[in-house]
């Protein structure tokens, strides 16, 4: 298999087969070609399986891998298909979220000095109001005991080398009830004294995660991503997209700061 610079790892489950039409567009649609795209599914219905066949029919370089439910979310069968991919950089995806077109070229530049990297992220409310959002809480090389201490970094917003993968003990394992599946797995590469960590705080993925999983109705999804699918197709999308976001990030710390001021102002008028 020839190497290339890049696997992208899309887990999904049940019948969530319409969003997977617009997140495996978004990773084709990146200024990174050289990629391949492994669908993971973790027990997806029989229409889901439709969609994925389309989408391998399109596009050779997307691979569909079809699993029985887990007991928890496939993080073993990520590990299985991560071991048979040849990506020299692993990305990963969630089904419901939408890459940048410069996801992939952003972090493989982080990746030729580091082996573990994350990006910041538009948050998309429901309400279509736009922020940036940067989960793992430093910017920087991360020093491991700052690492351990800040790292929350969605799956969508982290890439790895696979070298640095193959060092880990374990990879991706069952999480245990109550963990984040995806923070457990990066606890590992943090605890690896070899792991060597960047966080930027440029924003290149599109993240619509509202409470828990499965989160809001794939129809609703569906339509939702559509919607901003169009619109960062183009370049004056994205700029547009970039500096919406900016502003709600602006106002979103100005009301912050007002929230903060009048809490003060009741503690001390509330004082004896």
């Amino acid at each position: 298999m020839k190497a290339r610079q890049a696997t992208v790892i899309i887990p999904t489950t049940g019948d969530r087969g319409d969003l997977l039409r617009f997140s495996v567009a978004s990773v084709r649609n990146q200024t990174v070609q050289d990629f391949e795209v492994h669908i993971i599914g973790d027990g997806v219905s029989s229409a889901a399986r439709d969609v994925i066949a389309e989408l391998t029919r399109d596009d050779s370089r997307i691979f569909f891998h079809d699993f029985p439910k887990h007991e928890r979310r496939g993080e073993p069968y990520r590990h299985q298909v991560i071991k048979h991919s040849s990506g020299r950089n692993i990305f990963y995806l969630c089904d419901r979220d939408l890459m940048l077109p410069n996801h992939i070229e952003t972090l493989c530049a982080l990746l030729r000095n580091y082996n573990f990297a994350s990006t910041s992220h538009i948050n998309v409310g429901k309400d279509k109001r736009l922020t940036i959002n940067q989960q793992v809480g430093y910017f920087g090389p991360g020093s491991q005991v700052e690492a351990r201490s800040r790292l929350v970094g969605n799956l969508s917003c982290v890439a790895h080398s696979r070298e640095m993968y193959d060092r880990l003990a374990f990879g991706w394992r069952t999480t245990p009830i109550g963990k984040a599946t995806d923070i457990h797995m990066w606890e590992q590469f943090i605890a690896h004294p070899a792991c060597r960590t960047f966080s930027s705080p440029r924003p290149t993925v599109m993240y619509f995660k509202r409470g828990d999983h499965p989160g809001d109705p794939v129809e609703e999804r569906a339509r939702e991503l559509a919607f901003w699918s169009e619109i960062i197709s183009t370049h004056q999308g994205i700029d547009d997209v970039f500096w919406t976001a900016l502003g709600g990030l602006m106002l979103e710390r100005r009301e912050l700061a007002r929230f903060r001021t009048s809490v003060i102002k009741d503690r001390q008028e509330s004082k004896p």
